[in-house]
């Protein structure tokens, strides 16, 4: 016998996406005071003011939060990348800008993209959810640049896109979350010379 999807009345379902938002929000500021692995489902618990079955109804440990977290993190960062699909012909006045903004939206976004970039390395599902967002962005960026359309039919294309990608927000990663010393801007323009380097190569 088929077995029919789940049905929640619009009741259930408000406090679903509440309680979600409370332990997604409640994690994040847990994880921010004693890191992914030194945190625990209790601490969370306590931050969120949730049940534990309320909790266990929707995730099955902390790194499904962490994923939840990165799911709803991806359109407060995709408008960004949409500005840098839309610019034609790049140069490095123009790039740099944008890696300038990039940059402070990790400084506004400091606990939410630490915790990311650090999971990230260490769980393997947040990795490959991670890479999917990357390569969704890889296609985005594709539109209007050759050097990210020849990832769609290039396996080395697609590596170097990846890398790429991965470089920008490593290097937001470290100038922001390890606070180095950056008075004129100069990680903006190294950022931006990669990228630049990276999209003239693809011409």
């Amino acid at each position: 016998m088929t077995r029919l999807p789940l049905r929640r009345n619009p009741l259930q379902e408000e406090q679903r996406i509440r309680t979600r938002a409370l332990v997604t929000q409640g994690a994040l500021a847990v994880f921010a005071e004693h890191g992914f692995l030194g945190s625990s489902i209790e601490q969370i618990l306590v931050r969120a003011g949730v049940s534990r079955s309320a909790f266990y109804s929707q995730f099955d440990g902390k790194l499904a939060v962490v994923c939840a977290i990165a799911e709803d993190f991806e359109p407060e960062w995709t408008p960004l990348f949409d500005v840098l699909a839309d610019l034609h012909d790049p140069d490095m006045e123009s790039l740099t800008a944008w890696a300038t903004i990039f940059l402070d939206f990790h400084r506004n976004n400091l606990e939410t993209c630490t915790l990311l970039t650090q999971v990230t390395a260490l769980e393997e599902k947040l990795y490959w959810q991670v890479l999917g967002q990357r390569d969704a962005l890889i296609r985005r960026l594709g539109e209007n640049h050759p050097a990210f359309a020849a990832a769609k039919h290039d396996c080395n294309a697609l590596l170097e896109a990846r890398l790429v990608l991965g470089h920008i927000d490593q290097a937001c990663f470290h100038i922001v979350r390890q606070n180095l010393p950056d008075p004129g801007g100069h990680g903006a323009n190294i950022i931006a010379r990669n990228l630049l380097g990276f999209l003239q190569g693809g011409r």
